[in-house]
């Protein structure tokens, strides 16, 4: 049995920003050649877990015009699962054969024994921040994806991809806006709430749910106005009036048994303190007199 490759997440998305070709440990060039491509069945094939939720349907169209006029350049890499195939990277690609109506698709067929499929989501999460920029809402649910299978908190979560707790935190902030929005309201993917940056779900987020969905409402009529959302200033003052007012603590309601009884108390420390005052003038009087 061949070993499984060294997988390290925290490392491959520490550089993912930079788009370096192919750092993905299963389809660097070396592994690649070790594995030549064949086709296989378009109906055989399982899509699951991939952090891409939402993909441009022109985009599909014109990388399906271009495999229909070059034929596909690169092969989608996929596992063998269960009698079938488990894709682990080229949806897209994937999708254009779909749309071409193709019975049959090139593939790196890998064997299960040199796949941690423990690690399959972390490896389409990387492969698709190299190839192709996530969704803001895409990369968010994903690493909430994550997050969930691990039972992680945001901080180890950080530590594990290489990124600030806070970065996480907003992300994950992100991403259950978008679950609490969907459950609520059934939207689809096209929706156009999956195109509301981080930036501005971070200052929906201290809002209660009726007041995250006026703001969604806000921005979202934006964008259909001016084809863009409002700036993050103009919802950040459409949204101040909406945040929870920190309430000062009510003074405590007294009984009238409470209130007598505190009176009662207080009658006896000034009688307390009426004997000590009348001690102490004799006092300070004796000892006036000793100094004479």
């Amino acid at each position: 049995m061949k070993n499984k490759t060294n997988f390290n997440p925290a490392d491959i998305l520490s550089k993912a920003s930079n788009r370096t070709s192919s750092l993905n440990p299963f389809l660097s060039s070396e592994n690649a050649n070790q594995h030549q491509a064949i086709d296989i069945p378009i109906d055989q094939i399982i899509t699951e877990n991939n952090p891409r939720k939402t993909f441009n349907e022109a985009s599909i169209r014109e990388l399906a015009d271009s495999i229909s006029q070059y034929g596909l350049l690169q092969p989608i890499v996929v596992r063998k699962k269960a009698g079938k195939y488990e894709l682990i990277n080229g949806e897209r690609r994937y999708r254009a054969h779909k749309l071409l109506k193709s019975k049959t698709i090139p593939a790196v067929v890998k064997n299960v024994e040199q796949i941690d499929i423990t690690k399959l989501p972390e490896i389409k999460l990387v492969e698709n921040l190299q190839r192709e920029d996530l969704s803001e809402a895409d990369l968010a649910l994903s690493l909430q994806e994550l997050k969930n299978r691990h039972k992680e908190t945001n901080e180890q979560l950080a530590k594990r991809i290489n990124k600030s707790a806070q970065w996480v935190k907003t992300k994950i902030a992100h991403a259950e806006i978008l679950k609490e929005s969907s459950l609520n309201a059934n939207v689809d993917k096209s929706h156009p709430i999956y195109q509301i940056p981080t930036s501005l779900f971070t200052e929906i987020a201290p809002l209660d749910v009726s007041n995250r969905k006026k703001a969604i409402d806000y921005l979202i009529k934006g964008l259909e106005k001016k084809g863009d959302f409002p700036s993050r200033n103009d919802l950040r003052e459409y949204v101040r009036p909406l945040k929870p007012n920190k309430q000062t603590k009510a003074k405590p309601k007294l009984s009238q048994l409470e209130l007598k009884d505190l009176k009662s108390k207080l009658a006896k420390i000034k009688e307390k303190i009426s004997v000590l005052q009348n001690e102490k003038a004799i006092l300070e009087e004796t000892i006036r007199k000793y100094k004479k």
